[in-house]
């Protein structure tokens, strides 16, 4: 996921946010979305996310947003951070681990996992529709400048501890000057507990295989209280 200086602090070391850019994303038997939309609904841009720059509730060795938590990802990840982007949440929280640092020549890469407490959409969307429009909000708020290709590969629904949910993992390929990077999986997982809409986010680059033992516990690890 791409590092770009932006006015909001993320981990607390310096000034930016996690974007990662590209054209919006086009999908099999579907349009593209407009970079300001996903499927149907307008994304809310990056400046204006309802997060706080507050360090998030850790409890436990987890992190916790509303009812929801997952486990704290390890070193090299940053310590939980309140700043992060994802659309339609109230209160969100998320961490960051550097892969390719930033040089005058390169944006750097990172990869990031993040929680969110989706207010604006409960008993809008299905949990579905609610993967799929996180998930394109994301790549075309964020992903903005650069060419992208993604494949879906799994769009399904699971059970999240119990409670009723859907994963959707999207294989993205593009080409960055200066990154070494060249593949990232996306995984969006949405969840409805007791009426509350929460969306689990994460980027894994193909430069860091050595992180996807640790991003993936953050998921597996998810639970409702």
């Amino acid at each position: 996921m791409r590092r770009t200086l932006r006015s909001l602090a993320f981990g607390g070391l310096v000034p930016l946010v996690m974007v990662a850019g590209c054209s919006p994303p086009e999908f099999p038997g579907r349009t593209s979305a407009s970079p300001s939309s996903a499927g149907g609904f307008p994304c809310p841009p990056v400046d204006r996310s309802a997060s706080t720059s507050s360090p998030p509730p850790v409890e436990s060795g987890r992190v916790k947003i509303g009812r929801v938590s997952y486990p704290v990802a390890p070193a090299p990840y940053s310590p939980p951070s309140g700043t992060v982007y994802m659309a339609f949440a109230s209160h969100s929280a998320g961490q960051s681990a550097v892969v390719e640092q930033a040089t005058n020549s390169s944006i750097g890469w990172n990869s990031v996992v993040a929680l969110a407490r989706l207010s604006s959409v409960d008993g809008a969307w299905g949990a579905q529709q609610a993967a799929e429009v996180i998930g394109q909000c994301s790549l075309s708020m964020t992903w903005l400048g650069i060419d992208y290709h993604p494949r879906p590969r799994r769009d399904e629904p699971i059970t999240v501890d119990g409670h009723p949910g859907w994963i959707r993992v999207t294989d993205l390929s593009f080409a960055v000057p200066g990154i070494r990077a060249t593949r990232e999986v996306q995984t969006v997982v949405t969840l409805d507990a007791g009426g509350e809409t929460y969306a689990y986010l994460s980027y894994l680059p193909d430069t860091a295989d050595q992180l996807k033992a640790s991003l993936d516990a953050t998921r597996e690890g998810l639970r409702v209280d």
